[in-house]
């Protein structure tokens, strides 16, 4: 499933370029940051975190119950 998201570049920020890769842990932490309390749709999520948007889908879906 996917969620609508606007036109966005797909590239990593450059804040990003380079840093090591998060855990696991905090990756779902900080999309479901974004997603919650931010209320960003899941292309920005995918861009600013540099991982794919059906990553984020399905972190988003598992956080609610829902199996990817």
């Amino acid at each position: 499933m996917r969620f609508s998201a606007p036109p966005l570049s797909s590239s990593v920020p450059s804040s990003l370029a380079g840093a090591p890769p998060l855990s696991r842990q905090v990756l779902v932490e900080r999309v479901l940051t974004l997603w919650v309390q931010e209320n960003r749709d899941t292309h920005s999520i995918a861009a600013e975190l540099g991982i794919d948007e059906d990553e984020v889908c399905k972190i988003i879906e598992q956080s609610e119950g829902r199996r990817p």
